[in-house]
């Protein structure tokens, strides 16, 4: 069975690159023979008893898979707060002449801070708070939070809450 399977298998191989037709059709059609390939796989899987096995690997992951999808709506928050890492310092083989938006002790501007919380930089203190609460709320470490996020958020909070 294997050597009937491997032969057809050569002859379409050799069809495919000798003819231009058949190759316009395939691409035409990739769709179709990608579906119906992973049918005829599950079909000869069933039929030999295997497909238990694929069956119990894919309920495996589909947990996993969740997880991951969760995770995907923390992107925005996440580029927000790694965005003052990214210019944080001077790239290699760049001085640092303190033209950035950063100033020259390190510390976060007020335009970043409201970046970070999500706020307008003339936000009374109630906003900053709420905001820093809703935000500490999915990000602290006790809830899977890592510190530099924890770390971020306060101080964007006091840097929008001090007087300078």
């Amino acid at each position: 069975m294997m050597r009937i399977l491997s032969f057809l298998i050569l002859i379409a191989f050799v069809a495919f690159m000798l003819s231009p037709r058949l190759r316009a059709w395939m691409r035409d059609n990739a769709t179709m023979l990608l579906l119906g390939g992973v049918g005829a796989a599950g079909l000869m899987l069933a039929a030999t008893g295997r497909l238990n096995w694929v069956l119990a690997g894919i309920g495996a992951a589909l947990p996993a898979l969740w997880r991951v999808a969760s995770l995907l709506r923390y992107l925005p928050l996440i580029r927000r707060l790694l965005g003052g890492v990214a210019s944080a310092g001077p790239r290699q083989g760049q001085r640092d002449e303190g033209s950035g938006s950063r100033p020259r002790n390190g510390a976060m501007t007020r335009t970043e801070a409201a970046e970070i919380l999500g706020v307008a930089l003339n936000a009374t203190r109630d906003e900053i708070m709420a905001a820093h609460r809703r935000l500490m709320q999915k990000l602290h470490p006790d809830r899977g939070g890592t510190d530099y996020f924890a770390a971020r958020l306060n101080e964007a909070r006091d840097r929008l809450l001090s007087e300078d």
